[in-house]
């Protein structure tokens, strides 16, 4: 007989990462996006530093991916972080498949494609897979120490390559990695302990961490990036101490302490929580994934998903509840919820099992795979911001109509990282200065300033790193190159002596404001301009951007004209349903023209969307008193203060 070659058959694991593979790519953004990703995009096509933590394994899969000849650079990178989130979403069915053991083969290929299909429909865990960001690289990493947790085989082998994992995820990629890769580290460090003595046990652990340092030096991207002083130089991480703080953030740290580890706000924090993965979820998710958190505690795998989910709920909720809003969080708390939920299916299918009816759980899976991706919001998609971000933000938009060698002090990610991305990768506008004017303080914004670019020298003021710097350099460039200065945002400048001695009024667009210029039609007519630059329907990034230029304008025209903003402000809410801003302001605008009560309601309205507004809680306070409430409105002026 004639010996026969075995057929290569297909693994769910396999099956998922082809199907979420090709349509994460038919949903990727086909050029920069809002957020972070122009700023991370020119960051890793100029080989610099991106903002704390650096992200050094980022830049360089994202440079690489740079090179290939397929569309915008943008674009490229976007497919790359889309093959990430395919590589998770076949780790996902591996782990699924591991929790229906000892089913059939269809129960099996069910559960372990639902957890997928769950994923590739949240709009958190979609968006982070289309566009632009540093998350799909820490969520694979996470599932990675996870899959080896969970592999049988040789248990020093497994522990070997965590511990690479782990050095990379404490320096070179997002924080959010970590805790998943350290509980797995420790598991697998930890097991069998007990039949070793002291001296052997000393052996693994420094064995791990020898490993785990070996991995570490992808992080002096950082400083020899630094050293060339390129256009996107975060920190100037040149020295250890500069490098410690960019590794740890700790600026950013500094700016939101606040708002971090702060017991009072952690039930207003929770429920946002609850709100965002509700939404993101569903109710049948989130309710098989809470039986299979009781059933989870029975098995290995199951206690670690429990444990890493109940940790990045922690770290979002209590440490970065700043990033909740704009779901830039929960991206490990999700995935790990997605496995969690298939638990319960197999649970059934083994109860069932005596009774013949092993295949019991394929209809529940099946069930959760149709539920959850016929509740998929395609707006949150890369793809459907088209090529929105550019045509408002990019090289035609903010860029595009500015007069020779303009400096443009932006103050919003989506317009610093748009501008770079369009003078540093496309090449557009080479004459233009951008600066963030919340950083002039520090050395490696004020290196942008050339005299070949504005025609003239302008040397800095004040002590480097000094808040009071920053506000002295504002006002040296206003006054110094005056109509040449455009400036983003509202009315003025967030610090109380630019809004005393500055006014802005309109530009060559809605996005960028003059000093000391009148408001004109190009800001009220805004909402024709913004319209005509975004899809129909929009997507969500390109309704962040569109709601942002919108509220903006609206500012501008309030400043002589309240009422004559009362329609850009709708049209912001129009785009943007949670934009807290224009709420507030519809109530001043209401409670000016006598509907107090009107003005109470909206007011609200902008509270329950986001509590963490001492301006609101005050107008509140004076709404209320005007209308006799006292009692409310010394409740509403003690929040104010408590939040302030």
């Amino acid at each position: 007989m004639e010996p026969r070659l075995e057929r290569w058959r297909p693994t769910p694991a396999t099956v998922a990462a082809l199907g979420a593979g090709v349509g994460l790519a038919r949903l990727c953004a086909p050029t920069v996006t809002d957020r972070d990703a122009g700023e991370l995009a020119a960051a890793a096509f100029n080989l610099d530093v991106a903002h704390p933590t650096g992200f050094a394994l980022d830049m360089v899969l994202f440079r690489l991916a740079a090179l290939a000849p397929v569309g915008d650079v943008a674009f490229r990178v976007n497919l790359c972080v889309a093959a990430m989130g395919a590589l998770t979403c076949a780790l996902a069915a591996s782990l699924a498949e591991r929790v229906a053991e000892g089913l059939s083969a269809r129960a099996r290929w069910a559960c372990a494609l639902a957890p997928a299909a769950v994923m590739v429909a949240s709009p958190t865990l979609v968006r982070a897979w289309t566009a632009v960001e540093v998350y799909a690289s820490a969520l694979l990493a996470a599932f990675a120490a996870l899959a080896l947790f969970a592999r049988e085989g040789s248990t020093a082998v497994r522990r070997r390559l965590v511990a690479s994992l782990a050095g990379l995820a404490l320096l070179s990629l997002h924080t959010s990695a970590r805790p998943a890769v350290a509980l797995a580290l420790a598991a697998l460090t930890l097991a069998g302990a007990r039949s070793l003595d002291a001296r052997r046990l000393t052996a693994r652990v420094a064995a791990v961490l020898a490993l785990g340092a070996s991995t570490l030096p992808l992080a002096l991207w950082l400083p020899i990036a630094s050293r060339r002083d390129g256009p996107v130089d975060w920190g100037d991480p040149e020295t250890p101490r500069a490098m410690l703080a960019h590794l740890s953030a700790a600026s950013i740290r500094a700016a939101y302490a606040g708002r971090m580890v702060s017991a009072w706000r952690l039930p207003d924090d929770l429920a946002r929580a609850g709100l965002v993965v509700g939404a993101d979820l569903g109710a049948v998710t989130l309710a098989l994934a809470a039986a299979g958190a009781l059933l989870a505690s029975r098995e290995r795998l199951g206690r670690m998903l429990l444990a890493v989910a109940l940790v990045d709920l922690a770290y979002a909720v209590a440490v970065n509840p700043m990033g909740i809003v704009d779901r830039q969080t929960f991206f490990h708390f999700e995935a790990c919820v997605a496995l969690l939920a298939v638990a319960p299916c197999a649970w059934l299918a083994r109860r069932f099992a005596a009774h013949r009816r092993a295949d019991a759980a394929a209809p529940l899976a099946v069930a959760l795979m149709v539920v959850a991706v016929a509740r998929r919001d395609p707006a949150w998609a890369g793809a459907a911001d088209g090529w929105s971000a550019p045509e408002m933000l990019g090289g035609p938009g903010a860029l595009g109509q500015l007069p020779p060698r303009a400096l443009v002090l932006c103050a919003s990610d989506d317009l610093c990282g748009g501008a770079l991305y369009a003078q540093h990768v496309e090449g557009e506008r080479p004459d233009v200065t951008v600066l963030p004017r919340q950083h002039l303080a520090h050395p490696w914004t004020w290196r942008r300033i050339e005299a070949r670019r504005l025609g003239e020298r302008v040397a800095p003021v004040g002590r480097d790193g000094a808040p009071a710097a920053a506000v002295a350099r504002t006002h040296l460039l206003l006054a110094r190159l005056g109509d040449r200065v455009r400036w983003e945002g509202g009315v003025e400048g967030e610090d109380p002596s630019v809004r005393a001695r500055w006014r802005f009024g309109s530009g060559e667009t809605p996005v960028l404001a003059v000093p000391m210029a009148t408001v004109t039609d190009v800001d009220r007519g805004a909402v024709r301009w913004v319209r005509a630059r975004i899809a129909a329907p929009p997507g969500a990034g390109a309704r962040w951007v569109g709601a942002v230029v919108l509220f903006a304008a609206g500012s501008r025209v309030a400043r002589g004209d309240l009422q004559g903003a009362v329609p850009l402000w709708e049209a912001t809410l129009g785009l943007d349903r949670e934009h807290v801003s224009a709420y507030t302001n519809l109530g001043v605008a209401a409670a000016r023209r006598g509907d107090l009560r009107g003005a109470v309601a909206l007011t609200r309205a902008a509270l329950a969307l986001d509590a963490e507004r001492p301006v609101a809680w005050r107008n509140l306070g004076d709404f209320l008193r005007a209308l006799g409430d006292d009692d409310g409105a010394r409740e509403a002026e003690r929040e104010s203060l408590r939040r302030r």
